[in-house]
């Protein structure tokens, strides 16, 4: 008990801090919630063969985006689901793009490696600024945004998502 009475101050400004570094990690980690989707449309990004793809021409149709790299653990975690979501009922219906902030043959090779069959377009580093444009302030990855057909974001996410929520996003959007 003298202990505790001895060092209460260095205790109390310990836990003030871990309750400050929690805030300011959500506030960070957090998209921001009303996304102009205007900056992915003006991209023209090369896909993995090298051929450049304009963004706008997905436009039009409810659209899932995924900004992942093959050295994020997460991302490569989350992309079975992306292509089962891509490859079932839904992916009829909603088209999913991966956006990779990496090497063109890393990526090539890892998307080869899983079976991914849904477009993968290549933007190395400026993908960053891609996605801060987008909402993601923190540049986390993965991060995901579900679009209606209209170009509205119903969905924003950073940070990696099952198949159950990326199901139920993808549904939001073609829904709408």
């Amino acid at each position: 008990m003298n202990w505790l009475r001895r060092h209460w101050p260095v205790i109390a400004a310990g836990a003030l801090a871990a309750v400050l570094g929690a805030v300011i990690g959500i506030v960070r980690l957090t998209p921001d919630s009303a996304v102009d989707s205007g900056p992915l449309w003006a991209v023209k990004l090369p896909d993995l063969q090298g051929q450049e793809t304009e963004v706008s021409r997905f436009r039009g149709r409810p659209l899932l985006v995924n900004f992942w790299a093959t050295w994020c653990g997460p991302c490569k975690e989350e992309m079975p689901d992306l292509q089962r979501l891509a490859a079932g009922d839904l992916g009829n219906k909603i088209r999913v793009i991966g956006i990779g902030i990496d090497d063109k043959d890393k990526m090539r090779s890892f998307a080869a490696d899983i079976g991914v069959t849904y477009t993968i377009l290549q933007t190395g580093a400026p993908g960053l600024d891609l996605m801060k444009a987008l909402g993601n302030r923190s540049g986390a990855l993965p991060f995901t945004l579900v679009l209606d057909s209209a170009g509205v974001v119903v969905r924003s996410h950073i940070g990696k998502l099952s198949y159950e929520e990326l199901r139920v996003a993808a549904q939001s959007a073609v829904s709408r």
